[in-house]
């Protein structure tokens, strides 16, 4: 078939066939050279003899060394016993990264583009068998916020400002929504919420401070919006991933503060599941710096946190006094003394 158009795509035909049937990680499941053939046989109609998928075979590993695919003197293509198998490209998503990603689109909001079945479509030996490993959730982002965030997108990436009515969401309605202007500089999402993460240039033509000028919004309480030109927008340039940095890590549950503090725990209790179930359900939600002291085996857990004095920082020290038989200390006198505020309060409201 040396002249046929058919025998002119075999090699990229073959190439194909390795790429997309055969992956760099299963050395159990290679190709013998009768279903080679009887691929491209029904791919094409024809009929080809051995030795030319040989010489193709060895075109194709000159292409992949050639284009850097795989190292000097590597094979992609290589045989073992009666099987071809092939190794991992420099730059493939590997079998547990596409899973990764295709697990994370299933179980979120992101997107409903069929995004699931392209990777699928694109690593077929990755998803054999139907494979399922997380359940799937309906809910989509619906278009109303997939406006809003594409236009978000686009004043991140243009630096423009962003005008919002931003409310209140009682009854799926917004309500008592105020105009704010704002510099967008990332979205965010946690707590299975959209942020936009912007400088809010109001209060920073009062402080000329950006670090304490920015602001989170939850995008589902985002009313109105206007895209309102770059003129005024507040560009943090080269400190921009900084700033965001040092905001994310004084964030608790979406709330931050402009500065943060270490503050040192100490957990006590005769039990010591008693402390690990508090402390981990503590640290679900705030990052421990260091531990000082880890004797759970003999009733006491002292760790380090870093944080901002936010009103969620207080919600999760309370949610540890709620461990009965659990003895909380907290070594910083304005957090002990903004906390009892906080519980004097709430046991002013029962009253």
């Amino acid at each position: 078939m040396a002249n046929s158009e058919k025998s002119k795509h075999k090699v990229l035909l073959l190439y194909d066939y390795f790429l997309t049937n055969l992956n760099g990680y299963d050395d159990e499941n290679g190709a013998t050279m009768k279903e080679i053939l009887a691929y491209l046989e029904n791919k094409t109609g024809y009929q080809f003899e051995r030795k030319s998928v040989y010489s193709d075979i060895d075109r194709i590993n000159e292409f992949m060394e050639l284009t850097g695919h795989v190292q000097p003197g590597d094979k992609w293509i290589t045989l073992e016993g009666n099987k071809y198998f092939r190794s991992e490209l420099s730059d493939e998503l590997s079998l547990d990264e596409a899973r990764l990603i295709v697990d994370a689109i299933r179980t979120t909001p992101f997107t409903s583009s069929g995004l699931c079945e392209k990777i699928e479509k694109m690593y077929p030996s990755y998803f054999s068998d139907g494979y399922r490993s997380l359940v799937s959730h309906d809910y989509k982002v619906n278009k109303r916020t997939q406006f809003i965030l594409n236009n978000i997108r686009t004043c991140i990436k243009d630096k423009m400002v962003l005008r919002l009515e931003y409310g209140y969401v009682i009854a799926d309605a917004i309500r008592s929504a105020s105009e704010k202007f704002t510099s967008p500089l990332a979205l965010d999402w946690e707590n299975s919420c959209y942020y936009l993460i912007a400088i809010d240039n109001d209060e920073y033509k009062k402080t000329k401070d950006i670090n304490s000028s920015i602001r989170r919004y939850r995008v589902d309480r985002i009313k109105a919006h206007g895209i309102e030109g770059k003129a005024h927008y507040c560009d943090p340039g080269k400190d921009r991933d900084k700033i965001l940095k040092t905001y994310l890590a004084n964030s608790i549950d979406a709330f931050a503060s402009s500065d943060s503090r270490i503050i040192t725990i100490l957990l006590k209790s005769s039990d010591e599941k008693t402390i690990l179930r508090a402390y981990n359900a503590f640290a679900d939600d705030v990052k421990t710096k260091q531990f000082l002291s880890d004797r759970t085996d003999r009733g006491e857990l002292k760790f380090m946190i870093e944080a901002g004095l936010v009103p969620t920082l207080f919600t999760k020290l309370f949610m540890l006094s709620t461990f009965e038989g659990l003895e909380v200390s907290i070594d910083d006198e304005e957090v002990k003394e903004k906390f009892a505020g906080y519980l004097k309060k709430a046991l002013d409201g029962l009253a």
